[in-house]
């Protein structure tokens, strides 16, 4: 043990903060005043649990934490905050496009993932890849088809004229037949005459020689029928002249690359995207995990526009008030840790002192009357300085009494005169 002369001594809080915020922004929220103290909030566990995206039970799709849930969560701890309607409509936004997309895909992933392979995998029948190998073929044949017709024909120029032909052929047939009005008369008096009755014996039974009701009947009957039939030939050529050639031969060729082309960039993105066919399980979780941090990413936008200290403290300093355009990054509220404080003094030794040291302060508080007081703590931090033998000590000491209150008010300086210093 040795003994050290005391230069200097003052007492600064073992953590201070100056909060911001950040991103900027009108103060909305002021919830403490100078001296309130500030309770510590673990932003570790918080993210954690945000990170982990839980769900309300029952209902897989929908996320707990919505801007409502968040504010619930940290709102003890909540020293101030800005203005952030934006922000919790982006995050409902983003709640509800999550759970949008997890009941149109994810939800039924076993399904959705069969589909895919059905339509998709090039072993399947009928899948889009091999109906596009279906395709390509049935264009090449289309191709050398139309090829080897403008050959045959010599179609292989350019068409300065078009030709149409028009061959028609129209026959047509009828009849018809006429009945005079004293045909119907007749009939109607055949049928009274089969009613007459028969001529007495002796008397005459013709008219000029004749059956008096046939001579009737044929003086009244009259018919008249006629047939028509008619066929015509039609041949009509038109030659069509306009100010656009055309050469078919070789639009055949353009058309048939054209299609290639169109033929290749779908192969290719089929065939990439059958890729993915046997690992669906592996890719549907990856999508939704990268939603879920785009929610992840809302959530903490959202949470870093309220002002929470990452330890137990005491409010020191308030240098906005409620309406203040904050900007990033400019501090609003301080907090210090008074519980635990650091004595810092500066000693004439004229031994060595090793971190860990213990370091025993007698001294007269506040000037008052009285027996003194012994600080004991531990040596966190040693400097040797210019001169010889004089060093610059930090050390920890508890500053809480029995009771929970500060010992040592912070910025405190103690007066060297009364003050001795003991190393161990």
């Amino acid at each position: 043990m040795g003994t050290a002369k005391v230069v200097s001594l003052s007492v600064v809080a073992s953590q201070t903060s100056n909060l911001c915020f950040e991103a900027g922004g009108v103060l909305g929220e002021l919830n403490v005043k100078l001296g309130g103290k500030a309770k510590a909030f673990d932003f570790t566990a918080f993210y954690a649990l945000l990170g982990s995206m839980p769900t309300v039970p029952g209902h897989p799709a929908r996320l707990v934490y919505d801007f409502l849930e968040i504010q619930t969560a940290v709102q003890k701890f909540a020293l101030a905050a800005l203005r952030s309607e934006p922000n919790k409509a982006a995050l409902s936004k983003a709640v509800n496009s999550r759970a949008n997309a997890f009941y149109a895909k994810y939800a039924n992933a076993p399904d959705v993932i069969a589909k895919i392979t059905q339509f998709y995998s090039p072993a399947a029948t009928g899948s889009k890849p091999s109906r596009l190998e279906i395709l390509s073929d049935v264009s090449q044949q289309q191709f050398d088809l139309l090829k080897s017709a403008y050959i045959d024909d010599s179609r292989t120029y350019v068409v300065r004229n078009t030709q149409s032909v028009l061959d028609s052929r129209l026959s047509s047939t009828g009849s018809s037949t006429t009945t005079d009005q004293n045909t119907q008369k007749s009939a109607e008096f055949m049928t009274a005459a089969a009613h007459f009755p028969p001529p007495a014996p002796g008397a005459a039974t013709t008219v000029g020689g004749g059956d008096p009701v046939q001579e009737i009947f044929e003086e009244g009957n009259s018919a008249q029928s006629s047939q028509s039939s008619a066929s015509a030939t039609e041949h009509q050529t038109i030659v069509n002249t306009d100010y656009g050639y055309r050469v078919p031969y070789l639009e055949n060729f353009a058309q048939y690359e054209r299609a290639q082309i169109s033929l290749i960039d779908e192969r290719f993105a089929s065939f990439m995207f059958a890729q993915n066919v046997p690992f669906l399980a592996a890719v549907f979780a990856n999508e939704l995990s990268s939603i879920d941090s785009d929610v992840y990413r809302t959530q903490i936008a959202y949470a870093n526009t309220i002002l929470m200290s990452p330890f137990n403290g005491t409010v020191t300093g308030v240098f906005k008030n409620l309406g203040d355009m904050v900007r990033p990054g400019e501090p609003v509220i301080r907090v210090e840790n008074s519980d635990v404080v650091y004595l810092v003094a500066k000693i004439m030794y004229p031994g060595p002192i090793s971190i860990g040291a213990g370091v025993t302060f007698e001294t007269t508080l506040f000037d008052v009357p009285g027996p003194t007081t012994k600080i004991t703590g531990n040596a966190v931090a040693v400097r040797g300085l210019t001169e010889d033998d004089l060093w610059e000590v930090v050390v920890e000491y508890n500053n809480l009494d029995g009771g929970g209150s500060s010992i040592l008010p912070l910025g405190y300086h103690f007066d060297y005169d009364d003050t001795t210093a003991s190393i161990t």
